[in-house]
Protein backbone atom coordinates (compact mmCIF):
# COMPACT_ATOMS: atom_id res chain seq x y z
CA UNK A 1 0.00 0.00 0.00
CA UNK A 2 1.26 3.02 -1.06
CA UNK A 3 1.54 6.17 2.14
CA UNK A 4 0.46 9.71 0.94
CA UNK A 5 2.52 12.46 2.87
CA UNK A 6 0.83 15.04 4.37
CA UNK A 7 1.52 18.80 2.70
CA UNK A 8 0.98 17.20 -0.55
CA UNK A 9 -0.78 19.99 -1.66
CA UNK A 10 1.77 22.65 -0.98
CA UNK A 11 2.42 24.61 -4.45
CA UNK A 12 5.44 24.58 -5.95
CA UNK A 13 7.66 27.78 -6.31
CA UNK A 14 7.25 27.76 -10.44
CA UNK A 15 4.33 25.69 -10.82
CA UNK A 16 0.27 24.80 -10.60
CA UNK A 17 -1.10 24.05 -7.40
CA UNK A 18 0.17 20.30 -6.71
CA UNK A 19 -2.97 19.37 -5.33
CA UNK A 20 -6.75 19.41 -6.75
CA UNK A 21 -9.33 19.03 -9.10
CA UNK A 22 -12.70 20.85 -9.09
CA UNK A 23 -15.74 21.11 -11.17
CA UNK A 24 -17.63 23.88 -11.08
CA UNK A 25 -21.18 25.00 -10.89
CA UNK A 26 -23.92 25.02 -13.96
CA UNK A 27 -26.90 26.46 -14.51
CA UNK A 28 -27.57 28.93 -17.50
CA UNK A 29 -28.55 32.61 -17.36
CA UNK A 30 -27.95 34.61 -20.51
CA UNK A 31 -26.47 38.31 -20.00
CA UNK A 32 -29.38 40.29 -21.03
CA UNK A 33 -29.10 42.72 -23.34
CA UNK A 34 -28.99 46.76 -22.04
CA UNK A 35 -32.91 47.71 -21.92
CA UNK A 36 -34.12 49.45 -25.00
CA UNK A 37 -35.82 52.57 -23.57
CA UNK A 38 -34.32 55.20 -21.28
CA UNK A 39 -35.12 58.72 -19.86
CA UNK A 40 -33.06 61.57 -19.13
CA UNK A 41 -33.82 62.99 -15.91
CA UNK A 42 -37.99 62.10 -15.98
CA UNK A 43 -40.06 64.76 -13.99
CA UNK A 44 -39.67 65.13 -10.40
CA UNK A 45 -36.26 63.40 -10.71
CA UNK A 46 -32.26 64.53 -10.14
CA UNK A 47 -29.87 64.16 -12.57
CA UNK A 48 -29.10 60.30 -12.68
CA UNK A 49 -24.84 60.44 -12.20
CA UNK A 50 -24.95 59.36 -7.97
CA UNK A 51 -21.04 59.46 -7.41
CA UNK A 52 -19.56 56.57 -6.95
CA UNK A 53 -17.43 56.31 -3.37
CA UNK A 54 -14.60 53.73 -5.72
CA UNK A 55 -14.50 53.42 -9.31
CA UNK A 56 -13.42 50.48 -10.43
CA UNK A 57 -10.66 50.37 -12.69
CA UNK A 58 -8.47 47.55 -14.70
CA UNK A 59 -6.22 46.01 -12.09
CA UNK A 60 -4.18 45.83 -15.41
CA UNK A 61 -3.67 46.40 -19.06
CA UNK A 62 -5.34 43.91 -21.33
CA UNK A 63 -1.92 42.91 -22.92
CA UNK A 64 -0.80 42.05 -19.59
CA UNK A 65 -3.36 40.27 -18.50
CA UNK A 66 -2.95 38.21 -22.03
CA UNK A 67 0.76 37.89 -21.27
CA UNK A 68 -0.02 36.19 -17.65
CA UNK A 69 -2.18 33.29 -18.53
CA UNK A 70 0.29 32.31 -21.24
CA UNK A 71 3.10 32.81 -18.88
CA UNK A 72 1.48 30.83 -16.28
CA UNK A 73 0.40 28.15 -18.88
CA UNK A 74 3.65 27.83 -19.90
CA UNK A 75 4.90 27.47 -16.29
CA UNK A 76 2.55 24.51 -15.50
CA UNK A 77 3.87 21.35 -13.04
CA UNK A 78 4.51 18.21 -14.83
CA UNK A 79 3.06 15.37 -12.66
CA UNK A 80 4.74 13.04 -10.74
CA UNK A 81 4.93 9.69 -10.52
CA UNK A 82 4.40 8.36 -6.96
CA UNK A 83 0.17 8.49 -6.11
CA UNK A 84 -0.22 11.31 -3.47
CA UNK A 85 -2.87 13.91 -3.99
CA UNK A 86 -3.06 16.30 -6.35
CA UNK A 87 -4.56 18.94 -8.44
CA UNK A 88 -5.66 18.36 -12.09
CA UNK A 89 -8.33 16.24 -18.81
CA UNK A 90 -6.84 12.48 -19.59
CA UNK A 91 -9.16 11.17 -22.10
CA UNK A 92 -12.49 12.80 -23.44
CA UNK A 93 -12.29 15.28 -26.36
CA UNK A 94 -12.09 18.71 -27.47
CA UNK A 95 -14.49 21.13 -27.18
CA UNK A 96 -15.95 24.34 -28.47
CA UNK A 97 -16.52 27.82 -26.22
CA UNK A 98 -20.12 28.14 -27.88
CA UNK A 99 -20.55 24.77 -26.26
CA UNK A 100 -19.32 26.01 -22.44
CA UNK A 101 -19.68 29.55 -22.82
CA UNK A 102 -19.03 30.16 -19.11
CA UNK A 103 -16.00 27.97 -19.28
CA UNK A 104 -12.47 30.48 -18.42
CA UNK A 105 -9.27 30.62 -17.59
CA UNK A 106 -7.45 31.70 -14.31
CA UNK A 107 -3.91 32.20 -14.80
CA UNK A 108 -1.74 33.55 -11.74
CA UNK A 109 1.88 35.21 -12.73
CA UNK A 110 4.44 36.96 -10.57
CA UNK A 111 7.13 38.19 -11.89
CA UNK A 112 8.69 38.94 -8.66
CA UNK A 113 9.06 35.04 -7.83
CA UNK A 114 8.51 33.71 -11.34
CA UNK A 115 5.66 31.56 -9.38
CA UNK A 116 2.96 30.81 -12.14
CA UNK A 117 -0.32 28.82 -11.57
CA UNK A 118 -3.06 27.99 -13.91
CA UNK A 119 -6.76 27.25 -12.80
CA UNK A 120 -10.29 26.63 -14.69
CA UNK A 121 -13.50 28.43 -13.33
CA UNK A 122 -16.67 29.07 -13.98
CA UNK A 123 -18.64 32.01 -14.71
CA UNK A 124 -21.41 32.25 -11.89
CA UNK A 125 -22.21 35.93 -12.95
CA UNK A 126 -21.19 38.53 -15.18
CA UNK A 127 -18.34 39.63 -12.65
CA UNK A 128 -17.94 36.32 -10.73
CA UNK A 129 -16.29 33.60 -11.15
CA UNK A 130 -16.28 30.04 -8.90
CA UNK A 131 -13.22 28.12 -8.41
CA UNK A 132 -11.35 26.16 -5.69
CA UNK A 133 -9.98 27.40 -2.97
CA UNK A 134 -6.89 25.74 -3.72
CA UNK A 135 -6.19 27.99 -6.78
CA UNK A 136 -6.63 31.36 -4.58
CA UNK A 137 -5.93 31.23 -1.04
CA UNK A 138 -2.84 32.92 -0.10
CA UNK A 139 -2.22 34.58 -3.29
CA UNK A 140 -2.50 38.02 -3.73
CA UNK A 141 -4.88 37.91 -7.47
CA UNK A 142 -5.57 41.29 -7.63
CA UNK A 143 -1.98 42.14 -8.04
CA UNK A 144 -0.82 39.00 -10.30
CA UNK A 145 -4.04 37.58 -11.96
CA UNK A 146 -6.05 37.58 -14.61
CA UNK A 147 -8.78 35.85 -15.98
CA UNK A 148 -9.68 34.91 -19.92
CA UNK A 149 -13.15 34.12 -20.95
CA UNK A 150 -14.43 33.63 -24.55
CA UNK A 151 -12.31 31.55 -26.03
CA UNK A 152 -10.75 27.76 -26.26
CA UNK A 153 -7.55 28.58 -27.28
CA UNK A 154 -5.08 28.92 -23.80
CA UNK A 155 -1.71 29.63 -25.51
CA UNK A 156 -2.27 32.54 -28.43
CA UNK A 157 -2.16 35.50 -26.20
CA UNK A 158 -4.70 37.17 -28.07
CA UNK A 159 -8.15 35.58 -28.32
CA UNK A 160 -11.32 35.84 -25.88
CA UNK A 161 -11.98 38.43 -23.38
CA UNK A 162 -9.86 39.20 -20.79
CA UNK A 163 -10.52 40.91 -17.09
CA UNK A 164 -8.51 41.23 -13.69
CA UNK A 165 -9.63 40.50 -9.87
CA UNK A 166 -10.94 43.23 -8.02
CA UNK A 167 -11.76 40.71 -5.04
CA UNK A 168 -10.96 37.20 -3.80
CA UNK A 169 -13.07 35.25 -1.03
CA UNK A 170 -12.00 31.65 -0.41
CA UNK A 171 -13.65 29.16 2.40
CA UNK A 172 -12.61 30.76 5.06
CA UNK A 173 -12.37 27.24 7.06
CA UNK A 174 -10.22 25.56 3.91
CA UNK A 175 -7.77 23.72 5.07
CA UNK A 176 -4.70 22.84 2.75
CA UNK A 177 -3.58 19.43 4.27
CA UNK A 178 -7.26 17.70 4.00
CA UNK A 179 -8.33 20.03 0.61
CA UNK A 180 -11.79 20.49 2.72
CA UNK A 181 -13.86 23.44 2.17
CA UNK A 182 -11.81 23.62 -1.18
CA UNK A 183 -14.18 26.78 -2.89
CA UNK A 184 -13.49 30.39 -3.86
CA UNK A 185 -15.26 33.00 -5.85
CA UNK A 186 -13.20 35.85 -7.68
CA UNK A 187 -15.04 39.02 -8.04
CA UNK A 188 -13.93 40.67 -11.37
CA UNK A 189 -13.02 44.24 -12.38
CA UNK A 190 -15.20 44.20 -15.12
CA UNK A 191 -18.26 42.63 -16.22
CA UNK A 192 -18.21 39.64 -19.13
CA UNK A 193 -20.91 39.53 -21.86
CA UNK A 194 -20.99 35.64 -21.60
CA UNK A 195 -22.94 33.21 -20.79
CA UNK A 196 -23.56 32.44 -16.77
CA UNK A 197 -24.20 29.62 -14.85
CA UNK A 198 -25.78 28.67 -11.58
CA UNK A 199 -24.54 26.47 -8.50
CA UNK A 200 -26.32 23.72 -7.70
CA UNK A 201 -28.74 24.40 -4.32
CA UNK A 202 -28.72 22.78 -1.42
CA UNK A 203 -32.11 20.58 -1.97
CA UNK A 204 -30.71 19.50 -5.56
CA UNK A 205 -29.91 15.89 -4.13
CA UNK A 206 -30.69 14.33 -7.71
CA UNK A 207 -27.71 15.70 -9.59
CA UNK A 208 -25.72 13.69 -7.50
CA UNK A 209 -27.15 10.37 -7.50
CA UNK A 210 -24.51 7.53 -8.38
CA UNK A 211 -24.68 6.46 -11.80
CA UNK A 212 -25.97 10.32 -13.02
CA UNK A 213 -23.22 11.36 -15.84
CA UNK A 214 -21.39 14.31 -15.16
CA UNK A 215 -19.24 16.70 -17.61
CA UNK A 216 -15.96 18.24 -16.37
CA UNK A 217 -13.99 20.77 -18.55
CA UNK A 218 -10.52 22.23 -18.44
CA UNK A 219 -6.89 22.70 -20.67
CA UNK A 220 -5.37 20.57 -18.02
CA UNK A 221 -2.31 17.90 -18.67
CA UNK A 222 -3.46 15.39 -21.36
CA UNK A 223 -1.30 12.87 -20.20
CA UNK A 224 0.57 11.23 -16.61
CA UNK A 225 3.59 11.34 -18.15
CA UNK A 226 6.55 13.48 -17.68
CA UNK A 227 6.84 16.56 -19.40
CA UNK A 228 3.33 16.66 -20.61
CA UNK A 229 1.67 20.45 -21.22
CA UNK A 230 -1.50 21.93 -20.70
CA UNK A 231 -4.15 20.90 -23.85
CA UNK A 232 -4.32 24.04 -26.23
CA UNK A 233 -8.17 23.54 -26.22
CA UNK A 234 -10.66 23.49 -24.11
CA UNK A 235 -11.62 19.36 -23.46
CA UNK A 236 -14.45 18.01 -21.56
CA UNK A 237 -14.88 14.26 -20.03
CA UNK A 238 -18.02 12.64 -19.16
CA UNK A 239 -17.58 10.70 -16.13
CA UNK A 240 -20.11 8.74 -14.15
CA UNK A 241 -20.79 9.67 -10.79
CA UNK A 242 -20.29 7.58 -7.79
CA UNK A 243 -21.33 6.56 -4.38
CA UNK A 244 -19.59 7.93 -0.93
CA UNK A 245 -18.71 4.21 0.10
CA UNK A 246 -17.13 3.49 -3.42
CA UNK A 247 -14.88 6.92 -3.54
CA UNK A 248 -13.96 6.59 -0.18
CA UNK A 249 -12.52 2.99 0.07
CA UNK A 250 -10.99 3.67 -3.61
CA UNK A 251 -8.77 6.50 -2.19
CA UNK A 252 -7.87 4.74 1.35
CA UNK A 253 -6.56 1.51 -1.14
CA UNK A 254 -4.39 4.46 -3.04
CA UNK A 255 -3.17 6.42 -0.82
CA UNK A 256 -2.97 4.81 2.75
CA UNK A 257 -5.37 7.56 4.65
CA UNK A 258 -8.55 8.30 4.98
CA UNK A 259 -9.00 11.77 2.92
CA UNK A 260 -12.29 11.82 1.23
CA UNK A 261 -14.64 13.57 3.33
CA UNK A 262 -18.44 12.32 2.90
CA UNK A 263 -20.80 15.31 2.23
CA UNK A 264 -18.58 18.04 1.14
CA UNK A 265 -16.74 15.61 -1.66
CA UNK A 266 -17.84 13.30 -4.44
CA UNK A 267 -16.02 11.31 -6.86
CA UNK A 268 -16.94 10.37 -10.66
CA UNK A 269 -15.69 7.86 -13.19
CA UNK A 270 -14.15 4.71 -13.44
CA UNK A 271 -11.14 3.37 -11.93
CA UNK A 272 -7.16 4.96 -13.25
CA UNK A 273 -5.68 1.96 -15.11
CA UNK A 274 -2.58 2.90 -13.95
CA UNK A 275 -1.50 4.47 -17.91
CA UNK A 276 -2.86 6.93 -19.61
CA UNK A 277 -4.91 4.33 -21.84
CA UNK A 278 -8.00 3.16 -20.66
CA UNK A 279 -8.09 6.41 -18.24
CA UNK A 280 -10.50 9.09 -18.15
CA UNK A 281 -9.63 11.74 -15.35
CA UNK A 282 -9.07 15.63 -14.95
CA UNK A 283 -5.33 16.53 -14.12
CA UNK A 284 -3.08 19.59 -13.66
CA UNK A 285 -3.96 22.19 -14.85
CA UNK A 286 -8.32 21.45 -14.14
CA UNK A 287 -8.04 22.38 -10.71
CA UNK A 288 -10.93 25.01 -10.36
CA UNK A 289 -13.09 23.74 -13.45
CA UNK A 290 -16.58 22.53 -12.88
CA UNK A 291 -18.52 19.53 -12.72
CA UNK A 292 -21.60 20.25 -14.58
CA UNK A 293 -25.33 18.18 -14.37
CA UNK A 294 -28.37 18.86 -15.42
CA UNK A 295 -27.03 22.53 -16.35
CA UNK A 296 -25.76 23.15 -13.08
CA UNK A 297 -22.29 23.46 -11.33
CA UNK A 298 -22.71 20.61 -9.09
CA UNK A 299 -18.63 20.29 -8.52
CA UNK A 300 -15.63 21.77 -8.50
CA UNK A 301 -12.22 19.60 -9.72
CA UNK A 302 -10.52 19.69 -6.15
CA UNK A 303 -8.04 16.83 -6.26
CA UNK A 304 -6.70 13.63 -7.31
CA UNK A 305 -3.28 11.16 -6.98
CA UNK A 306 -0.28 12.53 -8.60
CA UNK A 307 0.12 11.70 -12.32
CA UNK A 308 -3.41 11.31 -12.68
CA UNK A 309 -3.58 7.95 -13.26
CA UNK A 310 -2.71 5.76 -10.16
CA UNK A 311 -4.35 2.38 -10.53
CA UNK A 312 -7.66 2.11 -9.02
CA UNK A 313 -8.10 6.22 -8.50
CA UNK A 314 -11.05 8.58 -8.98
CA UNK A 315 -10.88 12.35 -9.29
CA UNK A 316 -12.30 13.84 -6.34
CA UNK A 317 -14.43 17.20 -6.80
CA UNK A 318 -16.31 19.85 -3.96
CA UNK A 319 -19.45 19.32 -3.66
CA UNK A 320 -21.27 22.45 -4.23
CA UNK A 321 -24.57 21.72 -2.75
CA UNK A 322 -22.76 21.65 0.66
CA UNK A 323 -21.32 25.28 -0.11
CA UNK A 324 -24.01 27.17 -1.70
CA UNK A 325 -24.87 28.94 1.17
CA UNK A 326 -21.67 30.62 1.58
CA UNK A 327 -20.79 30.92 -1.78
CA UNK A 328 -24.01 32.48 -3.32
CA UNK A 329 -23.82 35.39 -1.24
CA UNK A 330 -20.38 36.21 -2.37
CA UNK A 331 -21.65 36.10 -5.94
CA UNK A 332 -24.32 38.27 -5.30
CA UNK A 333 -23.11 40.79 -3.06
CA UNK A 334 -22.90 44.25 -4.78
CA UNK A 335 -22.68 47.80 -3.12
CA UNK A 336 -21.97 51.43 -4.04
CA UNK A 337 -17.79 51.51 -2.59
CA UNK A 338 -17.08 48.05 -4.16
CA UNK A 339 -15.72 46.20 -1.17
CA UNK A 340 -18.55 43.57 -0.89
CA UNK A 341 -20.31 45.42 2.42
CA UNK A 342 -23.69 47.37 1.82
CA UNK A 343 -23.53 50.77 2.12
CA UNK A 344 -26.74 53.30 2.90
CA UNK A 345 -28.16 56.13 1.20
CA UNK A 346 -29.88 59.09 3.34
CA UNK A 347 -32.37 62.02 2.10
CA UNK A 348 -33.31 64.97 3.77
CA UNK A 349 -36.51 66.79 3.51
CA UNK A 350 -34.58 69.85 0.62
CA UNK A 351 -33.48 67.04 -1.16
CA UNK A 352 -29.75 66.28 -0.30
CA UNK A 353 -28.78 62.85 -0.90
CA UNK A 354 -25.90 61.12 1.29
CA UNK A 355 -24.26 58.17 1.14
CA UNK A 356 -22.51 56.06 4.03
CA UNK A 357 -20.48 53.34 3.24
CA UNK A 358 -19.85 50.60 5.56
CA UNK A 359 -16.81 49.78 7.71
CA UNK A 360 -18.30 46.54 9.12
CA UNK A 361 -19.99 47.30 12.74
CA UNK A 362 -19.62 51.18 11.91
CA UNK A 363 -20.31 54.04 9.15
CA UNK A 364 -17.62 56.12 7.42
CA UNK A 365 -18.44 59.93 7.46
CA UNK A 366 -21.32 60.80 5.35
CA UNK A 367 -20.41 61.89 1.44
CA UNK A 368 -23.33 64.12 -0.61
CA UNK A 369 -23.95 62.74 -3.62
CA UNK A 370 -26.25 65.63 -4.88
CA UNK A 371 -29.61 67.46 -4.46
CA UNK A 372 -32.84 67.40 -6.18
CA UNK A 373 -34.33 63.95 -5.00
CA UNK A 374 -36.68 65.64 -2.80
CA UNK A 375 -39.33 64.18 -6.17
CA UNK A 376 -38.85 60.39 -5.14
CA UNK A 377 -41.20 58.90 -2.45
CA UNK A 378 -39.25 55.77 -1.94
CA UNK A 379 -35.90 54.55 -2.81
CA UNK A 380 -34.35 50.35 -3.39
CA UNK A 381 -30.88 49.11 -3.51
CA UNK A 382 -30.20 46.41 -6.59
CA UNK A 383 -27.94 45.19 -9.09
CA UNK A 384 -30.92 44.27 -11.34
CA UNK A 385 -28.43 43.66 -14.31
CA UNK A 386 -25.58 42.09 -12.61
CA UNK A 387 -23.49 44.16 -14.01
CA UNK A 388 -21.34 44.69 -10.74
CA UNK A 389 -22.74 48.73 -10.36
CA UNK A 390 -25.66 49.35 -7.70
CA UNK A 391 -28.77 50.48 -9.45
CA UNK A 392 -31.26 52.69 -7.98
CA UNK A 393 -34.91 51.88 -8.09
CA UNK A 394 -37.09 54.61 -7.06
CA UNK A 395 -40.57 56.05 -7.24
CA UNK A 396 -41.49 59.15 -9.06
CA UNK A 397 -43.89 61.30 -6.43
CA UNK A 398 -44.90 63.53 -9.52
CA UNK A 399 -46.04 61.01 -12.01
CA UNK A 400 -46.21 57.63 -9.71
CA UNK A 401 -44.21 55.44 -11.67
CA UNK A 402 -40.77 53.46 -11.22
CA UNK A 403 -37.64 54.41 -12.61
CA UNK A 404 -34.25 52.82 -12.29
CA UNK A 405 -31.04 54.66 -12.30
CA UNK A 406 -28.28 52.55 -13.59
CA UNK A 407 -24.84 52.49 -15.37
CA UNK A 408 -25.18 52.73 -19.44
CA UNK A 409 -22.28 50.62 -20.48
CA UNK A 410 -22.82 52.27 -23.93
CA UNK A 411 -22.03 55.54 -22.56
CA UNK A 412 -20.58 54.93 -19.81
CA UNK A 413 -23.05 57.48 -17.71
CA UNK A 414 -25.80 56.69 -15.34
CA UNK A 415 -29.22 57.53 -16.65
CA UNK A 416 -32.63 56.69 -15.69
CA UNK A 417 -34.57 53.89 -17.31
CA UNK A 418 -38.67 53.58 -16.54
CA UNK A 419 -39.31 50.14 -15.20
CA UNK A 420 -42.71 50.08 -17.55
CA UNK A 421 -43.92 46.25 -15.98
CA UNK A 422 -43.98 47.12 -12.70
CA UNK A 423 -47.21 49.44 -11.33
CA UNK A 424 -46.38 52.17 -9.13
CA UNK A 425 -49.00 52.20 -6.69
CA UNK A 426 -48.26 49.05 -4.31
CA UNK A 427 -48.21 49.54 -0.51
CA UNK A 428 -44.52 48.32 0.09
CA UNK A 429 -42.16 46.83 -2.30
CA UNK A 430 -38.79 44.28 -1.90
CA UNK A 431 -36.19 43.08 -3.91
CA UNK A 432 -34.77 40.53 -2.12
CA UNK A 433 -32.93 38.46 -4.75
CA UNK A 434 -33.86 35.39 -6.99
CA UNK A 435 -37.31 33.98 -6.27
CA UNK A 436 -37.60 32.11 -8.64
CA UNK A 437 -34.59 30.02 -9.81
CA UNK A 438 -33.12 31.49 -12.56
CA UNK A 439 -30.32 33.51 -10.87
CA UNK A 440 -32.20 37.00 -11.59
CA UNK A 441 -33.70 39.37 -9.36
CA UNK A 442 -37.04 39.51 -8.95
CA UNK A 443 -39.28 41.86 -7.11
CA UNK A 444 -42.29 41.38 -4.75
CA UNK A 445 -45.18 43.67 -4.46
CA UNK A 446 -47.76 44.05 -1.43
CA UNK A 447 -51.72 45.99 -2.55
CA UNK A 448 -53.35 47.91 -0.64
CA UNK A 449 -56.11 44.60 0.07
CA UNK A 450 -53.06 42.44 0.97
CA UNK A 451 -52.71 40.53 -2.57
CA UNK A 452 -48.85 39.76 -2.87
CA UNK A 453 -47.66 39.62 -6.15
CA UNK A 454 -44.17 38.31 -7.86
CA UNK A 455 -42.34 40.05 -10.45
CA UNK A 456 -39.59 37.39 -12.23
CA UNK A 457 -37.11 40.06 -13.07
CA UNK A 458 -35.25 39.67 -16.65
CA UNK A 459 -31.99 40.64 -15.91
CA UNK A 460 -31.93 43.50 -17.78
CA UNK A 461 -34.01 45.93 -15.44
CA UNK A 462 -37.45 45.37 -16.40
CA UNK A 463 -39.96 42.37 -14.71
CA UNK A 464 -42.08 39.65 -16.08
CA UNK A 465 -45.63 39.72 -15.68
CA UNK A 466 -46.51 39.44 -12.22
CA UNK A 467 -47.70 36.31 -10.71
CA UNK A 468 -49.80 36.55 -7.69
CA UNK A 469 -48.63 34.69 -4.57
CA UNK A 470 -50.80 35.61 -1.77
CA UNK A 471 -54.49 36.35 -1.56
CA UNK A 472 -55.34 39.10 0.26
CA UNK A 473 -54.05 38.36 3.64
CA UNK A 474 -50.47 40.68 3.77
CA UNK A 475 -52.68 43.69 4.40
CA UNK A 476 -50.62 46.39 6.51
CA UNK A 477 -47.69 44.51 6.04
CA UNK A 478 -44.14 46.53 5.54
CA UNK A 479 -41.77 43.51 3.20
CA UNK A 480 -38.30 43.64 3.05
CA UNK A 481 -35.02 41.66 3.01
CA UNK A 482 -32.14 41.34 0.44
CA UNK A 483 -30.71 38.24 0.40
CA UNK A 484 -29.82 34.75 2.30
CA UNK A 485 -31.09 35.40 5.67
CA UNK A 486 -31.49 31.40 6.22
CA UNK A 487 -28.14 29.69 5.41
CA UNK A 488 -29.44 27.51 2.72
CA UNK A 489 -28.45 29.71 -0.21
CA UNK A 490 -31.82 31.43 -1.16
CA UNK A 491 -32.82 34.80 -1.30
CA UNK A 492 -35.70 35.19 1.68
CA UNK A 493 -38.06 37.61 2.86
CA UNK A 494 -39.21 39.42 6.18
CA UNK A 495 -42.25 40.47 6.34
CA UNK A 496 -43.38 42.88 9.18
CA UNK A 497 -46.84 43.19 10.51
CA UNK A 498 -48.81 45.77 12.08
CA UNK A 499 -48.34 44.58 15.37
CA UNK A 500 -44.12 44.74 15.07
CA UNK A 501 -44.29 40.80 14.76
CA UNK A 502 -41.55 39.54 12.29
CA UNK A 503 -41.43 36.94 10.30
CA UNK A 504 -38.70 35.18 7.93
CA UNK A 505 -40.61 33.72 4.58
CA UNK A 506 -37.52 30.92 3.49
CA UNK A 507 -37.29 31.37 -0.08
CA UNK A 508 -38.01 28.49 -2.18
CA UNK A 509 -36.87 29.40 -5.73
CA UNK A 510 -40.30 28.51 -7.19
CA UNK A 511 -42.53 30.98 -9.03
CA UNK A 512 -46.15 29.82 -7.76
CA UNK A 513 -44.73 29.34 -4.16
CA UNK A 514 -41.94 31.35 -3.89
CA UNK A 515 -41.92 30.65 0.28
CA UNK A 516 -42.05 27.72 2.50
CA UNK A 517 -43.68 28.24 5.82
CA UNK A 518 -43.09 30.98 7.83
CA UNK A 519 -41.04 31.45 10.98
CA UNK A 520 -41.76 34.02 13.78
CA UNK A 521 -38.16 36.18 13.79
CA UNK A 522 -39.00 38.77 16.56
CA UNK A 523 -41.56 40.88 18.12
CA UNK A 524 -41.28 44.56 19.33
CA UNK A 525 -39.83 45.67 15.72
CA UNK A 526 -41.94 49.12 15.99
CA UNK A 527 -39.03 50.93 13.59
CA UNK A 528 -39.49 53.95 11.61
CA UNK A 529 -36.97 52.65 8.81
CA UNK A 530 -36.21 49.21 7.88
CA UNK A 531 -32.86 48.86 4.92
CA UNK A 532 -31.90 45.67 3.78
CA UNK A 533 -29.39 46.39 1.03
CA UNK A 534 -27.77 42.81 2.00
CA UNK A 535 -24.73 42.00 3.89
CA UNK A 536 -23.35 44.89 5.75
CA UNK A 537 -20.66 43.47 8.03
CA UNK A 538 -18.92 41.72 5.21
CA UNK A 539 -19.16 38.18 6.75
CA UNK A 540 -21.42 36.89 3.79
CA UNK A 541 -24.40 37.01 5.51
CA UNK A 542 -27.41 39.37 4.83
CA UNK A 543 -28.32 41.92 7.56
CA UNK A 544 -30.52 44.95 8.44
CA UNK A 545 -30.30 48.10 9.65
CA UNK A 546 -33.55 49.55 11.60
CA UNK A 547 -33.72 53.41 12.83
CA UNK A 548 -36.31 53.63 16.03
CA UNK A 549 -38.06 56.48 16.70
CA UNK A 550 -35.29 58.78 18.17
CA UNK A 551 -33.16 58.55 15.48
CA UNK A 552 -30.58 55.69 16.23
CA UNK A 553 -29.34 53.35 13.61
CA UNK A 554 -29.27 50.37 14.47
CA UNK A 555 -27.50 47.09 12.86
CA UNK A 556 -29.24 43.65 13.11
CA UNK A 557 -26.24 41.28 11.89
CA UNK A 558 -27.56 38.32 10.04
CA UNK A 559 -26.96 34.79 11.87
CA UNK A 560 -28.26 32.03 9.01
CA UNK A 561 -30.19 30.89 11.67
CA UNK A 562 -33.79 30.53 10.38
CA UNK A 563 -35.55 31.28 14.40
CA UNK A 564 -35.55 33.53 16.63
CA UNK A 565 -31.71 33.95 16.41
CA UNK A 566 -32.22 35.43 13.14
CA UNK A 567 -30.29 37.96 14.09
CA UNK A 568 -27.35 38.76 16.61
CA UNK A 569 -27.13 41.23 19.24
CA UNK A 570 -27.65 45.00 17.69
CA UNK A 571 -25.51 47.17 16.98
CA UNK A 572 -26.08 51.28 17.12
CA UNK A 573 -24.45 52.92 14.32
CA UNK A 574 -25.39 56.31 15.21
CA UNK A 575 -27.55 58.85 15.92
CA UNK A 576 -29.32 61.83 15.07
CA UNK A 577 -30.95 60.28 11.48
CA UNK A 578 -34.14 61.76 11.94
CA UNK A 579 -32.94 64.36 9.95
CA UNK A 580 -33.50 62.16 6.95
CA UNK A 581 -36.53 61.54 6.12
CA UNK A 582 -35.60 58.84 4.02
CA UNK A 583 -33.19 55.85 4.19
CA UNK A 584 -32.55 52.81 1.37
Amino acid sequence: MIRALRGRFRRPVTALPTAALALALTCAGAVAAQPATAADNPAGLPDASVAQSVNPAPTAPDKELHRRVVEAAKDQATPETAPKKTPFIIGGSETTISSAPWMVQLAYYDDTTGAGYFCGGTLVAPNKVLTAAHCVAGLDWKKNGAVVAGTADLYDGTSGTVAGVWRQWNHPRYNEDTIQNDIAVLTLDRPLDQQWMRLAAANDTPWYHPGSTATVYGWGLTSGAEGADLSAKLRKVDLTLRDDATCDSAMRAVLGEDDFIEGSMFCAGTPASGTDEGTKSPCNGDSGGPVIVAGKVVGIVSWGVSGCTAKGAFPVFTKVSSYTWAAQPRIDDTDLSFDGKADILERTPSGGLFEQDSKGTSLAQRAFQGSGWQGISWGLQADLDRDFYQDLIVRDKGDGKLYRDYLDHSTGEFTWMQISSVWGGYKSYAIPGDMTGDARPDLVAVDADGSVYLYPGKGNGQFYGRVKVVDKSWKNVKIFGHGDLSGDGRADLLVRNSSGVLYLYRGTQQEHTPWSTRIQARTGWNFTSYVANGDVTGDGIADVVTRDSGGKLWLYPGTNKASSSLFGSRIGLGSGFNQYNLLF
